[in-house]
């Protein structure tokens, strides 16, 4: 089994995080290599939806159960796709100045998983690491994104 922990620090809210990683249907817009998603069902405490993914020789659809804890933490785990195992927790903790004045957020992404089928995993699985690795720097770059785009659009006096 594949584990893979990346984290970054960023100028923005918990809350603001964890709405951009929630927004799945948005994924296509800014995640390289995801192709596709899909809203399966949204509650105020977890969402299921489908990717399709496509990196190299990746190619997989594969659908999670997000369980949510609002603001801080999304806990992923595999409901379908071509994997023995996958889980996942995304936590983002608030970063605070020693005054209490906000500074931004740690964003942190730890995975495991693991392909049913172990000769496909062999070739699939380190595609598969570099990709969810990559997840953490999409968020912090769409982040960086919008929040040029909002400051490029206020109104000058």
């Amino acid at each position: 089994m594949r584990q893979i922990t990346r984290s970054a620090l960023v100028p923005e809210t918990p809350a603001r995080m964890f709405e951009l990683i929630n927004d799945i249907e948005q994924y296509p817009a800014f995640v390289p290599w995801c192709v596709g998603s899909r809203l399966i069902s949204r509650s105020d405490d977890e969402v299921v939806a489908a990717l399709d993914v496509k990196r190299g020789l990746l190619r997989a659809s594969f659908t999670t159960r997000n369980r949510l804890e609002e603001g801080c933490r999304i806990r992923m785990g595999l409901v379908e796709g071509p994997f023995r195992s996958l889980q996942g927790l995304w936590t983002l903790t608030a970063i605070q100045a020693p005054d209490g004045t906000p500074l931004g957020c740690r964003v942190q992404l730890e995975m495991e998983f693991e392909f049913s089928n172990a000769l496909s995993g062999a070739v699939l699985e380190p595609v598969f690491e570099h990709t969810v690795g990559s997840l953490v720097d999409a968020f912090v770059a769409r982040a960086r994104s919008l929040r040029q785009a909002a400051a490029g659009s206020t109104p000058r006096l």
